[in-house]
């Protein structure tokens, strides 16, 4: 039998460096180019293509790629302009439903979900300089924060900060927790003692300029519902907030360009599709909050005709080197795609689904169960008992051998192995 009629997915599937549809099709094209060496071979549909995404629960991952990814202003035009008008439908259709899940973006609000940078230039930075990890180095900004008299106020807050931030190490909290809640390197903390150590002895004033701008960057860097050990004061909030109206004059003035603020009608070019089309922050990532917006994202998808384009483009996703950039369960479900597009003749799956979470097991095996059953032949090997049961034939491996075969019911009935195998699973 030829290896084009076959197609085989292991336990931990070889996933080749390139992008989801290289990877998705790579079988089809070995075959085609085999069978037509002198004639272009006819790859899959984009509609197949989807399909078997959806069969797979690949088409939500590949969705999301789609959602997060920053579009390239030059490039991708037609696809920001598109976006635009789904933004205006978004706001007017969904807004009210996901205003719990949703934080918009608001001139006039302070953004809770967003750091203390982003408030202050509630805009998509055009100049590097303006990005919010090099504001401490950049001379107009840091004029406008004493203009201001903010920068007194954060650096005494970042102080604030760092003496919460030992507190909670000394109490040998985790470094995962550290790093989650205070946005902060573990192997940083020794850094930030001898830092507060000279703020204490010194000053805040006297400490070095390179001390400061580490504080500076640490409270620009804070998100209130992020970094929940330590609360922004109500009045520095509103000191922020009527600091935007006159930075944004300021930046005007003093450099043109410099920075796209956040309008309706315009595109921020360095966040993600979806906090486009939001024009705003999520709240949460609870799974609530992801099966809500989803389904409402998708439903605005497909009524403004998006939905495809969005796929097609993140089809393009890399996988990176050996599949590093998706997660054990996307490169399972890649593989077995990779199979169904293919459709060979015989399919053998190792344990082809074990990284894949109960649900997405169950909606692969009745596929395999429904769709494929008399198109092609299944050698499965699987340790769970639950999917055994429709099988033509199964055969229980003890020690290396087959220790009997038949049917699930002649099995049951035989009282032997298989019947002590699943009566000792209840």
């Amino acid at each position: 039998m030829s290896p084009h009629n076959i197609g085989f997915v292991s336990q931990t599937p070889f996933i080749f460096e390139g992008s989801i549809e290289e990877n998705l099709l790579y079988a089809v094209m070995a075959k085609a180019e085999q069978e037509q060496a002198d004639a272009q071979p006819k790859m899959p549909s984009l509609d197949d293509r989807i399909l078997v995404l959806q069969q797979t629960g690949l088409f939500v991952d590949v969705l999301r790629f789609g959602l997060n990814a920053v579009l390239d202003k030059d490039k991708h035009k037609d696809i920001i302009r598109q976006i635009l008008n789904v933004r205006k439908t978004f706001r007017k259709e969904y807004a009210k439903d996901l205003a719990g899940f949703i934080e918009f973006y608001d001139p006039n609000n302070y953004l809770h979900h967003a750091s203390v940078a982003e408030n202050i230039i509630f805009g998509d930075p055009q100049d590097d300089s303006f990005n919010p990890h090099n504001l401490p180095q950049n001379e107009i900004f840091i004029k406008f924060l004493a203009e201001t008299k903010l920068k007194g106020p954060l650096l005494n807050s970042g102080v604030a900060f760092i003496e919460e931030l030992i507190k909670f190490s000394d109490n040998r909290s985790s470094d995962e927790e550290i790093l989650e809640l205070f946005l902060i390197d573990p192997e940083e903390i020794d850094d930030y003692k001898r830092l507060l150590y000279n703020v204490k002895k010194k000053g805040i004033q006297k400490v070095s300029s390179k001390d400061r701008n580490k504080i500076l960057q640490l409270m620009l860097d804070f998100i209130p519902q992020k970094h929940r050990f330590l609360r922004l004061p109500k009045k520095l909030e509103n000191r922020i907030l009527d600091g935007r109206t006159l930075f944004k004059e300021k930046i005007s003035a003093a450099a043109p360009g410099a920075i796209s603020f956040c309008q309706m009608s315009k595109y921020m070019h360095s966040q993600s599709i979806l906090t486009n089309i939001f024009f705003g922050n999520l709240k949460e990532e609870s799974p609530a909050a992801q099966e809500k917006t989803n389904t409402c994202i998708h439903q605005l998808l497909i009524q403004e005709d998006f939905l495809e384009d969005i796929i097609k483009m993140e089809m393009q996703h890399s996988v990176g080197t050996k599949g590093d950039n998706v997660s054990g369960g996307q490169r399972q479900k890649l593989a077995i795609a990779r199979i169904f597009i293919k459709k060979p003749t015989v399919m053998i799956m190792d344990e082809a689904t074990s990284g894949l979470d109960n649900e997405s097991q169950a909606r692969i095996q009745d596929l395999l169960e429904t769709q494929w059953k008399g198109k092609s032949t299944l050698i499965a090997v699987v340790h769970r008992l639950d999917i055994i049961k429709n099988y033509d034939r199964v055969a229980l491996m003890k020690g290396g051998k087959i220790a009997e075969m038949g049917t699930y019911d002649e099995l049951m009935a035989k009282h032997g192995v298989l019947r002590e195998l699943v009566d000792g699973k209840k």
